[in-house]
């Protein structure tokens, strides 16, 4: 594979990681972002809409997600092509179960359903008025704020280079398009830009933190994952070898928070606006998500990228 330098880059790599993540930590206790976490939970219990209404929806989000999640296991079936630590080539798997949950875009997806399975109890304490601890209403948002930027990177991924590669090399990948891919791809991303127009959460644009954080996470996860773990690399410029791997690595965990960036702005637009923040919102998901292969003839029958 191309992309390595001379000298092994894993050092650099390490070190990048480190810097970010110190840094991270600093202003994650400089901006005091677990009080704003605190007082940013109130406007996710409020809505135009009926409490009861509200608590449907999340129920329904939640019930979609865990499905997806059960698919996983259940599905006996699972592709890969990932890159191998040893021979830096190109290599296919077929994972099964748990080590389905290798990928970034399963992440996103258990973000997600981490993120309703709290907004829903919140829902049910609002509704039925007992009181749940506020360490909940902090992950929720948290969970919030995390899930947002990496959904909708993940979808915009997806829909803009996963899926035309696979079409430029004609490679079979129906799969892409199966109920749990759906989930991850495109109903992650639909499920918290709905969320955003019903609630009309306050939100800061310190929380853009938790995307570098998550990014990093993700990181220092493949890396040992490679060395020690799997043997292999889900996404190839993950691989701290590689000459520019420092960049990459920045690059993963500045595109997630940048994307919560874009969601912050278009929050302050519907708390102004709400009509035009709502089309906003709808007009982004639309150049976002796919639900259907595009049409051609495939060359040979293989797999593509991402996991069945």
């Amino acid at each position: 594979m191309s992309g390595y330098g001379e000298k092994d880059s894993t050092a650099k790599s390490l070190f990048t990681v480190g810097v970010i993540t110190v840094f991270s930590f600093v202003f994650l206790f400089y901006w005091d972002v677990f009080k704003l976490l605190r007082e940013s939970s109130v406007s996710f219990s409020t809505s135009y809409l009926p409490d009861f209404t509200i608590l449907f929806w999340r129920m329904l989000c939640l019930c979609v997600g865990v499905s997806a999640i059960i698919y996983m296991f259940r599905k006996k079936t699972g592709h890969m092509v990932v890159l191998d630590h040893e021979t830096r080539s190109e290599i296919t798997l077929h994972p099964l179960g748990i080590k389905k949950f290798v990928t970034f875009s399963s992440w996103t997806l258990l973000c997600n359903v981490a993120y309703f399975l709290l907004a829903t109890l919140s829902s049910i304490s609002l509704l039925f008025t007992f009181t749940v601890p506020s360490w909940l209403h902090i992950l929720q948002v948290l969970f919030f704020a995390t899930a947002l930027g990496s959904a909708f990177l993940t979808s915009t991924i997806v829909r803009y280079v996963i899926l035309p590669g696979e079409v430029k090399q004609k490679r079979v990948h129906k799969h892409q398009f199966y109920f749990h891919n759906q989930m991850m791809h495109n109903f992650a991303a639909i499920f918290l830009g709905v969320e955003i127009i019903l609630i009309q959460p306050n939100l800061q644009p310190y929380f853009a933190i938790f995307g570098l954080l998550i990014g990093i996470l993700y990181a220092l996860f493949a890396y040992p994952f490679a060395y020690f773990g799997g043997g292999y690399y889900v996404y190839s410029f993950l691989d701290p070898r590689l000459k520019f791997a420092p960049l990459l690595v920045s690059g993963l965990a500045g595109a997630i928070s940048v994307f919560y960036l874009g969601l912050w702005l278009i929050s302050q637009l519907i708390a102004s606006f709400p009509l035009i923040g709502s089309v906003v919102v709808v007009v982004w998901l639309l150049l976002i998500v796919q639900f259907r292969p595009e049409e051609f003839e495939p060359n040979v029958e293989q797999s593509s990228p991402l996991q069945e």
